[in-house]
C-alpha cells in the first residue's frame, strides 16, 4: 500500500475506536509507520494533527447526538471520552463557536466528516485496469512546491545526499518550522560514468518564502500535476518502473514532463536508513503521468541540409555542454548569422555510458555562406523523418523520458538516424523560447 492508502487504514481504525481510547500506537501500526513519521504524514496528508482529528470527530458526531435525543451533556461528554462536562463544553465551544447548551437550543450545526483520503486525493479508475494493477493509483491534480536541496555524487550518493541534507536539516531545525514536511529523492539523469559514480539528489519541502542559505543546498520550485503512485523497496525499483510502464500501456495517461519522485520513509531524527541492507528501504515511487488527450506530438521530415558543427569531450557534462555552447554561440555572433533563418540542433552522447562525454552543437547555413575556423567544421546533417515534442530548458529530460515512454506506448518504432534537440534562441542567447525534440521514426 502507499502512504495514502495507509493512511486510511490508520483512520479506518481510528473510526472503529471513536467511542473507545484510541492508542495512536496501533494507529501508527496499522499505517505501518513508526509513531513519529505517522504524525507528519497523517498532518501532511490529512491536513490537521491526528489528535485534532480525533477530537472534531467526537464533537461532530456529539453535535449530531445533542439535536437527535434527549442525553444529558455529562452523557455525552462521557460517551465521547471527555473527563468533565466541562472540559467537554470548553472543547466544543472551540470547535463550534457556542457551548453545548446554546448549540442545542438554537438547533445550530457543526460538520466535520470523516476523511476519505481515497476520494480526496485520487483519481477514479477503469475497474479492468485496477483490478489488475490494484498496487498502482494516480493522485489528483497536485500543487506546486518549493524544497532545499542537496545533490551528491559518488559510488553512494543516495545515502551521501541524505547526510548532507539532514546537516542542513538539523542545524535550521526546519522540523519546528514546517512539521509536516516531505523528503523527496531522485537520480540526476545523464550523471552516470564508467567508475561507477552517479549522481542523486534529495529534497525536504520548505514553506515558499523561506531563504535556503548555502551549505550546498539550495533552493527549488517543482510544478505540480498528476501522478500514477506505487509503494516498493529500493531492491525493487527497476521492477516498480516495469509495471509502471506496461501499466501505461493499458491506461488512458502517458509520461508526464514534471518531475520523478521517490519519497521515503522518515522517522525521529529525519531519515529512518538500513545501512546494512539498503535494498529494504521502503519508498512511495510517484511517476508524472499526463492525460493522453492533453498531449500534442508532431510528424515532420526534416530535409537533408549543410551545417556548421562543433564537438567537444569532456569529464564533466555540465562543462562539456558549457563549452559548446560558448564556442558556437560566439562563432554564430562573430559571424553575424540570423537567429531567425539558421536553426540550432544539439545532440549529445545520451544515456550511454561513456568514457568521457561528449556534446555537438549544429548551425544550418545558407548555401552562398563562406567561413573558414580552426574549431568549426562543415557537414551535411541528413535529417530524416522524426516525432516532435515542444518542451522548454527546464523540462528537457522529463519531456525525453515521456516522449520515449509515448512512442513505447504507441508501439512507435524507433529510426536509426540522429535524433536531435532544436533551440530556438533569441540573438544566440541562451535559454532562449523554447527547445523542439526530435525523436527519429523508422
Amino acid at each position: 500500500m502507499n502512504y495514502y492508502e495507509c493512511m486510511q487504514e490508520s483512520i479506518n481504525y481510528i473510526e472503529t475506536m471513536i467511542y473507545e481510547e484510541i492508542d495512536l500506537n496501533k494507529a501508527a501500526d496499522r499505517a505501518f509507520m513508526s509513531l513519529s513519521n505517522y504524525y507528519r504524514l497523517f498532518f501532511a496528508i490529512v491536513g490537521c494533527n491526528v489528535k485534532e482529528y480525533i477530537r472534531l470527530r467526537r464533537i461532530h458526531l456529539a453535535a449530531q447526538d445533542l439535536l437527535s435525543n434527549d442525553c444529558s451533556i455529562l452523557d455525552t461528554a462521557v460517551k465521547y471520552g471527555f473527563t468533565s462536562a466541562d472540559s467537554f463544553s470548553r472543547a466544543f465551544k472551540k470547535a463550534t463557536g457556542f457551548l453545548p447548551s446554546i448549540f442545542r437550543k438554537q438547533e445550530r450545526q457543526y460538520i466535520f466528516e470523516r476523511v476519505d483520503i481515497m476520494d480526496k486525493y485520487f483519481e477514479e479508475q477503469d475497474l479492468e485496469l485496477s483490478e489488475k494493477y490494484p498496487d498502482i493509483k494516480v493522485l489528483k491534480e497536485t500543487g506546486s512546491f518549493y524544497g532545499a536541496a542537496f545533490r551528491a555524487d559518488s559510488k553512494t550518493p543516495e545515502n551521501d545526499a541524505f547526510m548532507g541534507l539532514k546537516e542542513w536539516f538539523d542545524r535550521n531545525n526546519i522540523g519546528d518550522i514546517m512539521p509536516d514536511y516531505r523528503v523527496y529523492g531522485y537520480d540526476i539523469p545523464n550523471s552516470g560514468k564508467e567508475d561507477g559514480t552517479y549522481g542523486y539528489e534529495v529534497v525536504v519541502t520548505i514553506p515558499d518564502d523561506f531563504e535556503v542559505m548555502g551549505e550546498g543546498v539550495v533552493k527549488k520550485h517543482f510544478e505540480g500535476g498528476l501522478y500514477a503512485v506505487t509503494e516498493t523497496t529500493v531492491g525493487d525499483i527497476v521492477k516498480a518502473w516495469q509495471r509502471f510502464i506496461s501499466w501505461l500501456d493499458i491506461s488512458r495517461y502517458e509520461m508526464g514532463a514534471h518531475q520523478c519522485l521517490e519519497e521515503h520513509e522518515i522517522d525521529s531524527g529525519f531519515l529512518k536508513r538500513d545501512f546494512e541492507n539498503p535494498e529494504n528501504i521502503r519508498i512511495n515511487l510517484y511517476m508524472p503521468v499526463v492525460k493522453r488527450s492533453q498531449t500534442e506530438y508532431g510528424k515532420v521530415t526534416l530535409q537533408p541540409v549543410r551545417v556548421a558543427y562543433y564537438r567537444e569531450y569532456g569529464n564533466d557534462s555540465e562543462q562539456t555542454a558549457h563549452n559548446v555552447f560558448k564556442v558556437m554561440l560566439t562563432w554564430a555572433k562573430k559571424n553575424r548569422l540570423d537567429c531567425s533563418k539558421c536553426k540550432m540542433y544539439l545532440y549529445n552522447h545520451g544515456f550511454t555510458k561513456v568514457k568521457k562525454f561528449w556534446f555537438e552543437i549544429m548551425i544550418t547555413l545558407d548555401e552562398n555562406f563562406v567561413f573558414q575556423d580552426d574549431l568549426i567544421q562543415e557537414k551535411i546533417f541528413e535529417g530524416g523523418k522524426y516525432l516532435t515534442y515542444d518542451t522548454s530548458l527546464s523540462h528537457l529530460m522529463p519531456s525525453w523520458q515521456k516522449v520515449n515512454q509515448y512512442a513505447a506506448s504507441n508501439k512507435i518504432k524507433s529510426g536509426k538516424h540522429q535524433w536531435v534537440e532544436e533551440w530556438n534562441l533569441d540573438n544566440w542567447e541562451c535559454p532562449g523560447k523554447g527547445i523542439k525534440i526530435y525523436f527519429p521514426l523508422a
